[in-house]
């Protein structure tokens, strides 16, 4: 008899990370496919696919795809859900090229091989922040994942919050909008 075996979180820190790892998916969601707006379907976009690596992309584009995806990566390898270091790159790809196939059904933005790319690299970057923060810390690994995700969730909070009151996003002096 096959017995199927459920990984739970083992604690209340592995139960915290989770719950703020899907409340930043929800904010990923949104971020990527509604560009911190209102949710809309098609708006009048044109499907547009873009195959050139690095072509007609603005230095902001490319920093918000590595910076967005970053949380991604160590909400990922803090889920300790016995993926590999390259499983966890390969799930991180795939959910990039999942979000930009999904632009590219639903037509509310530009499917673009250089956001598959850099996606992919800042949830490299996010996985090697979290194994570093590993090696740092030891035995207290979970806590310092902890407070890292409590870090992360109070900057996406932010961040929705400054989009949905203002529609762009207060840093020192720079005003971003999407």
């Amino acid at each position: 008899m096959n017995k199927i075996t459920e990984t739970k979180p083992q604690s209340g820190i592995d139960r915290a990370i989770l719950g703020m790892g899907v409340a930043y998916a929800v904010f990923l969601v949104w971020a990527i496919l509604w560009k911190c707006g209102m949710p809309f379907v098609g708006g009048g976009s044109e499907r547009a696919v873009n195959l050139l690596p690095f072509n007609g992309n603005t230095r902001w584009e490319l920093e918000f795809n590595i910076a967005v995806f970053v949380p991604f990566g160590f909400y990922l390898a803090a889920a300790k859900h016995g993926l590999t270091f390259i499983k966890q790159i390969l799930t991180t790809l795939l959910v990039s090229f999942a979000f930009e196939a999904i632009q590219l059904i639903l037509a509310v933005g530009r499917s673009d091989v250089t956001d598959l790319l850099m996606n992919t690299l800042g949830g490299i970057v996010g996985i090697a922040a979290f194994y570093a923060l590993s090696k740092l810390f030891g035995k207290h690994e979970r806590k310092a994942a902890l407070v890292i995700c409590i870090l992360l969730s109070l900057l996406e909070l932010y961040m929705a919050v400054s989009f949905i009151m203002f529609g762009q996003l207060y840093i020192g002096g720079m005003i971003i909008r999407l």
